[in-house]
């Protein structure tokens, strides 16, 4: 059997990976310019609207059930041309995110308070205010979010990556205009629009959501020959969905409520450290985009080609993807640790707050390699289903290798340095584990048929 050359093989990876990754890139971009606008305001302001975010990064344990286990299942089908069968679960997966948005939403409003004040001494008083009129209304965002996730699945599933980053160009150039005139006001001429805070930056988030649901359902309605959606709803493919995606969604949450402890670690050291460790989130961010496109193309070619039966195949690709996303991980880890004052003072400039988020910098940017080592693995375990090994190797390594250790620094009030430098640590153990791990070829009785 035939394998791809090297060059083939880079154009397919890279012609999903940097789309994709492009992708999140301006889901960064979007969030920072409403970080960017809401800071002119006050840090009260900023650590609210961030707060508020973070509550709301919650729901992608939810979205991450529907995202892989519509991704795994699409992947297969396309690898074995069954069109029809690839339509059949797009339109099931469809209705029933649509029919999950509903008491989600309601779920998700009546929580934030608690949220708030779960918290601490670092959200409380104007901040909480600042956070309840945030949620109070990004939360009516959730349907159009579950929707567009079956319909971003599908595509990357495809590895159509591109069509995914023409319309994140339309929105995020809609989502700077709307969040200025939302934020700060703007005088129209036949009528004023007063300033809405950070209201109005929550009201921008629902807007450009629901119409960013809206066109890429369009786009997979004029692509019918290939994929769509056939309305009917299915119990097979909604259990494999579920017994794909629920291991994946447990996963996401625990790593995600990790990310909201180590948050609320940092508010326990001080305002000037929680605002320093979520500017350095963000910075990190915009070069963590490109792993998660490197992700996306482990599960799109990996699922494809156990689909074609080329176990062989997928080896080869996973040994493409991990040298090159390597190298350019590992160069772009550096350049955070070397300009990362600088990147930071966009956000900030009191010297207390850039310290933290140089401190937290360092940390990430060196482990930038075994990361994205991560990243491409544990995309290739979702891409063919085996997503409850992926569950045990990241819940115990975060929890148990970092969360653990990171609390006990906390309660003994060690330096915050202690703190990050165990992020450092549990990313290169895991990279380790998830390495043995497909050495050994273990993963392969994981290994999901459907």
């Amino acid at each position: 059997m035939s394998k791809f050359s090297l060059q083939h093989k880079l154009i397919k990876i890279f012609s999903i990976a940097l789309p994709s990754g492009a992708n999140s890139l301006l889901d960064m971009a979007n969030i920072t310019v409403g970080m960017y606008f809401i800071a002119d305001f006050s840090k009260e302001h900023m650590i609210a609207l961030n707060v508020g975010m973070s509550y709301m990064m919650m729901l992608f344990a939810i979205t991450a059930i529907f995202f892989i286990g519509t991704s795994a299942q699409v992947s297969r089908a396309y690898g074995a041309k069954d069109y029809q069968r690839l339509k059949s679960i797009m339109g099931n997966n469809f209705l029933i995110t649509l029919f999950v948005s509903i008491p989600l939403l309601v779920v998700a409003f009546m929580g934030g308070e608690l949220y708030l004040d779960w918290m601490g001494n670092g959200v409380s008083g104007e901040t909480k205010l600042l956070g309840m009129e945030y949620l109070g209304i990004v939360v009516f965002g959730i349907p159009a979010l579950m929707t567009k996730t079956i319909c971003v699945a599908g595509l990357s599933a495809l590895g159509d990556t591109k069509r995914i980053m023409y319309i994140k160009c339309i929105t995020t150039t809609l989502n700077i205009i709307l969040n200025y005139v939302f934020i700060f006001g703007f005088d129209f001429g036949i009528f004023t629009l007063d300033s809405l805070g950070i209201f109005g930056a929550g009201l921008c988030n629902v807007c450009i959501t629901y119409l960013e649901a809206l066109l890429l359902f369009g786009v997979i309605y004029m692509r019918k020959r290939v994929i769509g959606f056939s309305f009917v709803l299915r119990l097979e493919y909604s259990k494999t969905t579920f017994s794909v995606g629920i291991p994946a969604g447990i996963e996401r949450f625990l790593t995600l409520f990790s990310l909201v402890l180590t948050q609320k670690f940092m508010s326990d050291y001080g305002a000037d450290v929680i605002a320093g460790f979520q500017i350095g989130s963000k910075v990190e961010a915009f070069i963590l985009a490109f792993g998660f496109g490197f992700q996306v193309a482990a599960m799109a070619l990996v699922g494809q080609s156990l689909g074609r039966k080329r176990m062989d195949l997928a080896y080869d690709f996973l040994h493409t993807l991990l040298l090159y996303a390597s190298i350019m991980m590992g160069i772009l880890g550096l350049m955070i640790c070397v300009f990362g004052v600088e990147l930071s003072r966009i956000f900030n400039t009191q010297e207390a707050v850039l310290r933290a988020s140089l401190y937290y910098l360092i940390a990430v940017g060196f482990s930038q390699v075994p990361l994205v080592i991560i990243f491409c693995l544990d995309g290739a375990l979702r891409g063919v289903g085996a997503t409850k090994l992926s569950l045990m190797i990241n819940a115990m390594s975060i929890w148990l290798l970092r969360i653990i250790p990171m609390y006990i620094f906390v309660f003994y009030e060690a330096d915050v340095r202690f703190v990050f430098g165990m992020i450092f640590v549990e990313t290169y153990l895991r990279a380790l584990i998830f390495w043995i791990i497909f050495k050994s070829r273990v993963w392969e009785k994981f290994i999901k048929r459907f």
